[in-house]
């Protein structure tokens, strides 16, 4: 019974993804993410998109300029709570990738909720933060999975 238990105990710690290793990628994994969700408005910007967002639900007069580098920063924001939800899960979960695919799709898709009710905001700007969540997530969610999935 005592071998049996202290095995389990073992295979399971073993299948837990190192925390160091997990935060470097979490790091790196904001880092292409914010680079790649740049590029994308710099490239809308480029084709001429004016780049506005207002308040959610706010008033139209509260719409500004997006500036340069709101993209990442954005995303280093909420990728502080990511990181720890996924090292919480690889704490916790019996399959933390699987948990962390989860729960990072369904809060990527609570977020494209934000640019559609952004008071003042026009719909080329509507369009390019949408995609800029889309390919944020798309970039960060498969590394961090991947990562708790490598034991």
């Amino acid at each position: 019974m005592t071998t049996t238990l202290r095995t389990a105990t073992q295979t399971t710690a073993a299948t837990r993804a190192p925390y160091g290793r997990l935060l470097l990628v979490n790091l790196g994994a904001t880092v292409a993410a914010g680079a790649a969700a740049e590029a994308w408005v710099a490239v809308m910007r480029a084709v001429g998109v004016e780049l506005r967002v207002g308040d959610p639900f706010g008033e139209a007069s509260s719409a500004m300029a997006l500036p340069t580098g709101a993209c990442a920063t954005s995303i280093a924001m909420c990728m502080v709570l990511g990181t720890a939800l996924a090292v919480a899960l690889n704490w916790k979960a019996k399959r933390p990738a699987h948990t962390y695919v989860v729960v990072a799709v369904a809060l990527t898709v609570v977020s494209l909720g934000a640019p559609l009710v952004a008071a003042g905001t026009n719909a080329g700007s509507k369009f390019t933060l949408i995609v800029a969540h889309l390919i944020a997530a798309a970039v960060i969610i498969p590394l961090v999975a991947r990562c708790l999935r490598r034991a």
